[in-house]
């Protein structure tokens, strides 16, 4: 319960933070051992495996992600692994653009 009132708020504040409203997203939390990250040309991060059931199997980030925010995503995500801890990603189920991203703290 406490995740579907984080999500609606998360996505509220970033619908306010970026402009027009985002059509649909989703959440995905898990540890992510089977994750595949892959970065393309062009600086183009691309996670493989995370249980996005709308983006046939992967989701990046758009063109307003920076390089910072890819840098960030993948430390994030290799902490995950190593850690074995959870992470979350707030995804539009549309572009399958990442929204957000990070570490779960009870993960």
């Amino acid at each position: 319960m406490i995740f579907k009132k984080i999500a609606a708020l998360t996505t509220a504040a970033v619908a306010c933070a970026t402009g027009p409203a985002i059509a649909a997203s989703a959440f995905i939390s898990a540890v992510p051992t089977a994750w595949r990250l892959e970065n393309y040309a062009g600086n183009n991060v691309v996670v493989w495996g995370a249980g996005a059931p709308e983006c046939t199997g992967n989701i990046s980030f758009d063109n307003n992600g920076t390089a910072d925010d890819r840098n960030r995503f993948w430390a994030t995500i290799m902490t995950g692994k190593t850690a074995g801890k959870k992470v979350f990603i707030y995804y539009d189920t549309t572009s399958c653009k990442i929204i957000s991203f990070g570490l779960l703290e009870n993960g």
